[in-house]
């Protein structure tokens, strides 16, 4: 029977983390990396209640690695600031809040209540969980960078195991939606015309001589969308015309707010000298208000004019979002970010990068294979993809790698030769093993969270799709170990 772990009583709040220089005067008021001290109450609880599952267990260990708990502990300095929840703690919870789709909150509920998952994220019976908000905390202190960094050092132990070996190598990309509805013209027009009269209106209250109150647009407005509704059921070719029309009103009544606004903006950048900062961080979100509020104005007037509108905004609430077309015939449009994602053997995603737009998928292939052979030291023997990622430069590129096998299908009209290499046993084996990687896209669709990103802005969402492979990766490792 596996010993049960030691547990620290006390707030886990006013705990200090791991102390990884280990030579320092300031001894407990360092930082933590860890909490494994045995409470009383912890250790008076019989040890089958502590007794891990095989999968909860194997995570532990995996997670255990110092190198996977490197990214965390690199973001605190171990001298200075407020002691922080342990690295250690912070990373299992990370992974059980994507392992089961959880919320910061709920997460903090469910494990309050389990003595499995106390046991596995390092907390005692007596210890008190953080506040959900740390999580929080922690996404944005870790970045885009930090928990990339965390996927790496999880592919390097994997790699180390030997569990996967970079002689495989297959690419695909997909398209994680943003939390936003449905954009149109007159919709955004209202989202940016509302958010900047209620920022204006927070401004107005803390300007000592501020002009004349911000005026609430919001009946007029909705009396136009509603109009818009009306119009669109009509059967006649004049609905569009009709919609186009009203849509310019929006329009109208946001430059016409946009103007007030910025009169207020004039009247509080005068006194910046004193107000005091929370003011002047109003005036900055002010001024994005009123900045996105003039590229929706001109975007809609660029559609009624029929021109190209170039990187168009979507939301503002998520103002990195864009619309991306895969082609597919349920969704011809998606509205997100475009996600690459690399693989080697076993399913294991080995890398992943988002990107804002819809930038081709044959640019992303070099760096991918240029970073495969740094991870690995090797170039791998089959390199798969569909027919997205074929142009001279790649398949030029692979052959001087030399590589064994290049399955990447080619675009257009072929030659003979080409039908002929195409159909080979090794192009065919490569293509079935390809396929593979659609099922590894659907399971990280389906069970973490990469459907749907619930954070806003690039990084937040880039963020959570790094956590969301990283609990992927870590466990298929878990369950390759269990078998």
């Amino acid at each position: 029977m596996t010993k049960p772990s030691k547990f620290e009583g006390g707030n886990p709040d006013k705990q200090v983390f791991a102390v990884l220089a280990t030579n320092s005067c300031f001894g407990e008021d360092m930082q933590r990396a860890d909490h494994q001290q045995l409470d009383f109450l912890t250790a008076a609880m019989p040890p089958e209640v502590w007794t891990l599952p095989a999968e909860l267990a194997t995570v532990d260990r995996l997670l255990a690695d110092p190198a996977i708990l490197a990214p965390l502990v690199n973001k605190l300095d171990p001298v200075r600031g407020r002691p922080s929840v342990p690295a250690a703690q912070v990373l299992r919870l990370f992974y059980l809040k994507d392992r089961y789709q959880l919320s910061d909150r709920d997460l903090i509920r469910e494990v309050s209540d389990s003595f499995h998952w106390r046991k596995f994220c390092h907390f005692g019976v007596a210890d008190a969980l953080p506040h959900p908000t740390t999580l929080t905390y922690w996404r944005q202190r870790l970045g885009t960078d930090g928990i990339l960094a965390i996927n790496r050092a999880v592919t390097a132990r994997l790699r180390e195991d030997k569990v996967i070996r970079g002689r495989r190598f297959r690419m695909d990309s997909t398209v994680t939606e943003a939390d936003i509805h449905h954009p149109t013209d007159a919709g955004l027009l209202a989202d940016a015309i509302r958010r900047v009269t209620q920022r204006a209106r927070q401004l107005h209250a803390v300007i000592q001589e501020a002009p004349t109150a911000i005026r609430d647009r919001a009946r007029s407005v909705k009396r136009r969308i509603l109009e818009i509704g009306k119009v669109l059921k009509r059967r006649t070719g004049e609905a569009v015309t009709e919609v186009r029309r009203i849509t310019e009103e929006v329009a109208k009544i946001g430059l016409a707010q946009g103007r007030a606004v910025a009169q207020l903006l004039d009247a509080a950048k005068k006194q910046i000298a004193v107000v005091d900062q929370a003011a002047a961080h109003r005036i900055a979100r002010v001024t994005d208000a009123l900045q996105d509020l003039k590229t929706v104005i001109r975007q809609s007037r660029a559609a009624t004019a029929g021109e190209r509108i170039p990187d168009r905004m979507v939301s503002v609430a998520d103002p990195d979002a864009r619309p991306i077309k895969k082609g597919k015939l349920g969704k011809p449009v998606q509205f997100g970010y475009k996600v690459q994602i690399m693989e080697a053997e076993n399913g294991f995603v080995t890398d992943y990068a988002v990107h804002t737009g819809n930038p081709p998928d044959a640019e992303a292939l070099s760096p991918a294979l240029d970073h495969h052979r740094a991870q690995f030291g090797r170039d791998p023997d089959i390199v798969a993809t569909d027919r997205g990622y074929d142009s001279a430069h790649n398949q030029k590129d692979c052959r001087d790698r030399d590589i064994g096998t290049v399955a990447i299908p080619q675009r257009g009209k072929k030659s003979e030769a080409r039908i002929i290499e195409e159909r080979t046993p090794a192009f065919r084996r490569a293509q079935r093993w390809r396929a593979g990687g659609e099922g590894t896209i659907s399971r990280l669709k389906r069970k973490y969270g990469l459907r749907r990103s619930r954070y806003r802005g690039y990084d937040a969402v880039a963020t959570g799709i790094g956590l969301g492979i990283f609990a992927h990766n870590v466990r298929r490792w878990a369950q390759r170990q269990a078998s």
